[in-house]
């Protein structure tokens, strides 16, 4: 008893966490998806063991347009993609929690938000990440597809 007192005391983390978050390291590096109305851009960083962090944006001639702040965090309570978009909850971050992790596959979810519920990025391979956000607005099942090209 007195063990398992203290790894919650010391911040013990399952090793199956510290694993998945190794495997969305693969995030690192820049990103673009080309639609037929724009290019978005993303753009992940390592900033520690247990942080991550992006930004989204497009180009509008020289100007940078942040689309979206994300922090990917690994914590005692488990792993979180945390966004931020400037005219959405007002302006506040929203924590989703990772519910699944197989094959390269991550599934964040937040049953509570408005949409999305549930953030999903793939990681096909070394260079293609299939992301995409879906749950239900106003009684309807909604989704919307990313798919990211390593630069």
């Amino acid at each position: 008893m007195k063990i398992l007192i203290l790894l919650v005391l010391s911040g013990f983390v399952a090793p199956w966490q510290s694993e998945t978050f190794h495997q969305l390291k693969a995030l690192q590096g820049n990103w673009k998806m080309q639609t037929a109305k724009r290019t978005i851009y993303e753009s992940w960083q390592v900033v520690s063991d247990k942080e991550m962090s992006s930004r989204s944006y497009m180009l509008r001639g020289s100007d940078t347009v942040i689309l979206e702040k994300v922090s990917l965090v690994q914590n005692n309570d488990g792993i979180f993609y945390i966004p931020e978009v400037a005219d959405q909850n007002q302006g506040k971050p929203v924590s989703f929690r990772l519910v699944n992790a197989d094959k390269m596959k991550f599934t964040f979810e937040n049953k509570e938000h408005d949409f999305p519920q549930r953030i999903i990025y793939h990681i096909v391979t070394k260079d293609s990440i299939h992301a995409w956000i879906e749950g239900t607005k106003n009684g309807k099942e909604m989704k919307s597809d990313y798919y990211f090209k390593k630069l």
